[in-house]
């Protein structure tokens, strides 16, 4: 983390969304059935969703902070991934039992009303309230690489675009005389809810399944590697996630005359270099390979798994 405030973030951002949206429901609840607006009470699940998310994340950093163990040798980053699932699966759900009431109000001309306009007034504060949030949250998210952080500013981004539609709508029944305006806005959110479920579900699928680092990240890595005196290039590179960490093993051609202590010192300032410029390098593992002066083939890149061995190895060397 690049500033000294983001850990005491991390470990508050989850009960602050939780008290937030705790808040938020409630309000938009009550002023969803005062002022008549199936709008309002569709964004009223959003928070509802929202609070769900940043239980998630109390339980989830808590959870994943843990140190490494003899079970767990890749640590327990991985919950962040689980939990982040389960909150998809949840508010799909939601969000198709929402979408289907929405549906049947906007078919039917005769449940059609105009809400009062103290419901403009709640959507415009959580707009503010969202936007504030959202703000935070991403900060948070991008200092930690937290995957269920990353989700909360998902949401909380929704949320204001949600609530902002509500505003509009309201805006519409009164003053266009389009009372139908109201659930069509309600069955627009359920159709938002469904497209953010589905991402949230695709980012978390590929987070349990250990996905690549990706060619930038590895890219990267070789950069910082090939500037370190002595290094010959980039043999050989796998990473990949392991949690929100990355985990990686490097090999790098030295001169093929330097002694095996001299080519450990070489590695050493390798990962340093590359651990220096990265962000969440959890474990590098470097070694070297004897490379004649002028080689210029390419690094190979590769996802294979790290061996148990390796693993413990890596956390040794850290």
């Amino acid at each position: 983390m690049r500033k000294s405030g983001c850990a005491v973030c991390s470990r508050s951002i989850g009960w602050v969304g939780l008290a937030v949206n705790a808040v938020l429901m409630v309000m938009k609840a009550f002023v969803g059935l005062v002022g008549g607006s199936q709008a309002m009470l569709a964004d009223a699940m959003y928070s509802l969703k929202d609070m769900l998310n940043a239980l998630m994340v109390v339980i989830g950093t808590t959870i994943s902070s843990k140190p490494l163990d003899a079970e767990h040798p890749y640590g327990h980053g991985k919950v962040e991934f689980i939990l982040s699932m389960a909150v998809s699966v949840i508010f799909i759900g939601l969000t198709g039992y929402l979408g289907v009431h929405a549906v049947r109000i906007l078919l039917d001309e005769d449940l059609h009303r105009t809400p009062h306009l103290i419901v403009l007034w709640a959507a415009l504060v959580s707009v503010g309230v969202n936007v504030g949030m959202y703000f935070y949250s991403r900060c948070v998210a991008i200092e930690t690489n937290s995957p269920i952080i990353k989700t909360m500013a998902k949401h909380h981004h929704g949320d204001a675009t949600a609530s902002g539609a509500v505003a509009l709508g309201i805006i519409g029944a009164h003053y266009l005389s389009m009372p139908w305006i109201d659930p069509a806005v309600a069955l627009w959110e359920t159709i938002d809810l469904l497209i953010l479920g589905r991402a949230v579900f695709m980012d978390a699928y590929r987070g349990l399944m250990d996905h690549s680092a990706g060619e930038d990240v590895q890219n990267r890595m070789v950069e910082a590697a090939q500037k370190v005196p002595g290094v010959r290039g980039v043999i050989h590179l796998r990473a990949r996630y392991v949690g929100q960490d990355v985990w990686a093993d490097m090999i790098v051609g030295v001169d093929p005359e330097q002694t095996v202590d001299q080519a450990h010192d070489i590695c050493e300032a390798v990962r340093a270099a590359v651990c220096n410029k990265m962000r969440r390098i959890s474990s590098l593992h470097v070694s070297a390979e004897a490379r004649e002066e002028g080689d210029t083939t390419k690094p190979t890149f590769s996802e294979e798994p790290l061996s148990f061995d390796e693993v413990m190895l890596s956390k040794a060397d850290n």
